[in-house]
C-alpha cells in the first residue's frame, strides 16, 4: 500500500520524530527495495539459467536436442519482454479473453493439422486447412509471450497462496516461473530385454518424423538385447520449462505446476539427487505430479476460461475413446503380467502381450505408438500412472492425506534423500 504523503507543518525537507513516519531517506529506500529485490531475482534466475546450461553435455548427433543452446536463446526473453516501456498491460477481462483465445487457438491449429495430416481428406479441404493454419499461427505468434507472462503471474499467486515460497529478502516463489510454449524434446529411452530397467535416456528433437524416430529405435536395438522408445513427453524442466502447446487447459496448467515443482525442488536434497538412483527419480516425478495436478486444478478454478468466438470452424474431433476400456486397469494388469513373464525368462511371449495390448487399445481409442519394456520403464519414474507398479505411489498419497497442506507436504517430502525416508515420514505423520 502506499503513504500518503506528508504536508503541513514541519521544516522542509524532514519530518519530527514524533510524527510516526520515516524521513523522505527511508522511505525512498523503501520504495526501492521491492525493485531492488525484482532485479536480484531477474539476475539470479539468469544466472543460474546460465549455470544450468554450462552444465548440460552439448548435443552430439544430428537428431539430439541442443538445451544448452536452448536455456542461452530463451533464459533472458521474458525478462526482456517484461522490461519493455512500451508493453501494454492487459486487465482481468482482457487476460482472460487471451488465455482463452491462445487455448482455442491451439485446438484449431491441432484439428487442421490431423486433417492434413489424413490421407482420406479431399485435397480442396488440404488446401483450405493450409490456408488457415498459415493465418491461425500466425496469430498465435502474436500473442504467446503475453498467455506465457498471465499464466506465470497467475501460478506465481497461487504459489504464493498455499506458502510455497523462500525467503531471500522476503516471501518470494523461487525460482521465478518461467515457461516457453513449444514442441518439447522426445526422449529415447533404453532397457534391457530381459528386465524393466531404465538403462540410458537422451534428449532428441522434438517433431522427428515417424521414419526418423523408427530408425533411431531400430538402431539402439540393433544388438538384440535392448528394447528402446522415442517418447513424447508433456513438458521438461529447461529454464524456461518448455510446455508443450495444447488446447487441454486444464492439463497444460497442470504441466506448467509440474515443470514448475522441478525447479523449487532443485534447491533441495531430494531436486539436488534427482539422478542419484532410480527410487529418488521417482520420488521426484511423483511429488512433482501430485503438486502439478492440486496447483493446476486450483488454477483452473480461480481462472476459468471464458467461451470466445472461432475465426474457423474446427475440424471433425477423432473418435471418441471406448468407455467399454478401462484403460488404466488394462495397462496396470499388462505391466503385472510382462513383470512375470520376464521373470520366468519368456521375454518373446512378454512382447507379444504387450503389442497384442497395444493392438487391442488402439482399436478402441487409446493409442500409444509402441509399448515394450522401454515404455513401461520410463513410466515407472512416475509412481502415480496407471504403467507404474512401484509403491512410492500410494505411500506419497497416504503422506498427502496425513498433512494439513499442499505446503507441509513439499516441505516433508522435499528433505528426502531415500524412498527409507519417505516410510519413516509416514511413521511419523500417523
Amino acid at each position: 500500500m502506499r503513504e500518503k504523503r506528508p504536508g503541513g507543518s514541519g521544516a522542509a525537507g524532514s519530518l519530527p520524530p514524533a510524527s510516526g513516519l520515516e524521513p523522505p531517506a527511508a522511505h525512498t529506500r523503501r520504495r526501492f527495495l521491492p525493485h531492488a529485490i525484482l532485479a536480484a531475482t531477474v539476475l539470479l534466475a539468469i544466472g543460474a539459467g546460465l549455470a544450468l546450461a554450462a552444465s548440460l553435455p552439448l548435443p552430439n548427433g544430428p537428431n539430439d536436442f541442443n538445451a544448452p543452446g536452448f536455456i542461452v536463446r530463451n533464459v533472458w526473453v521474458k525478462f526482456a519482454y517484461l522490461a519493455d516501456p512500451f508493453r501494454r498491460d492487459l486487465g482481468a477481462a482482457q487476460k482472460d479473453r487471451r488465455v482463452a483465445r491462445y487455448f482455442a487457438l491451439n485446438g484449431l491449429i491441432a484439428g487442421k493439422e490431423r486433417e492434413v495430416g489424413d490421407p482420406t481428406t479431399p485435397p480442396a479441404t488440404v488446401t483450405a486447412d493450409e490456408q488457415q493454419l498459415r493465418t491461425l499461427r500466425a496469430e498465435r505468434d502474436r500473442i504467446q509471450t503475453s498467455v506465457e507472462v498471465i499464466l506465470e503471474g497467475r501460478l506465481t499467486k497461487v504459489i504464493r497462496e498455499v506458502g510455497l515460497t523462500r525467503r531471500v529478502g522476503g516471501n518470494i516463489v523461487w525460482p521465478p516461473v518461467d515457461i516457453v510454449f513449444q514442441h518439447p524434446p522426445e526422449v529415447l529411452v533404453t532397457s534391457p530385454r530381459d528386465r524393466i530397467e531404465i538403462q540410458s535416456e537422451s534428449l532428441l528433437q522434438g517433431n522427428l518424423s515417424i521414419e526418423k524416430v523408427q530408425q533411431i529405435e531400430n538402431k539402439a536395438e540393433s544388438g538384440g538385447k535392448t528394447s528402446a522408445a522415442v517418447i513424447q513427453i508433456s513438458g521438461i524442466a529447461m529454464y524456461p520449462a518448455i510446455i508443450p502447446r495444447s488446447g487441454d487447459y486444464v492439463g497444460t496448467l497442470q504441466d506448467i505446476a509440474h515443470e514448475w515443482t522441478h525447479h523449487y525442488l532443485f534447491f533441495t536434497p531430494l531436486g539436488r539427487r534427482y539422478f542419484e538412483n532410480s527410487q529418488l527419480t521417482t520420488l521426484n516425478e511423483t511429488v512433482a505430479n501430485m503438486v502439478g495436478r492440486e496447483l493446476g486444478a486450483r488454477l483452473a478454478k480461480e481462472y476459468p476460461l471464458p467461451d470466445v468466438p472461432l475465426p474457423f470452424p474446427p475440424a471433425p474431433a477423432p473418435p471418441a475413446p471406448s468407455p467399454k476400456v478401462n484403460f488404466n486397469k488394462t495397462m496396470h494388469d499388462l505391466r503385472l503380467r510382462v513383470e512375470a513373464l520376464l521373470r520366468q525368462g519368456k521375454i518373446d511371449d512378454a512382447e507379444r502381450d504387450m503389442e497384442q495390448t497395444r493392438e487391442y487399445l488402439a482399436a478402441n481409442g487409446y493409442y500409444i505408438r509402441r509399448i515394450n519394456q522401454a515404455y513401461f520403464a520410463f513410466q515407472g519414474s512416475y509412481a502415480d500412472t496407471p504403467g507404474s507398479i512401484n509403491p512410492i505411489g500410494p505411500k506419497l498419497d497416504q503422506l498427502r492425506r496425513d498433512t494439513p497442506s499442499l505446503a507441509s507436504f513439499v516441505h516433508i517430502a522435499q528433505q528426502f534423500t531415500s524412498a527409507a525416508a519417505l516410510d519413516r515420514a509416514l511413521t511419523g505423520a500417523r
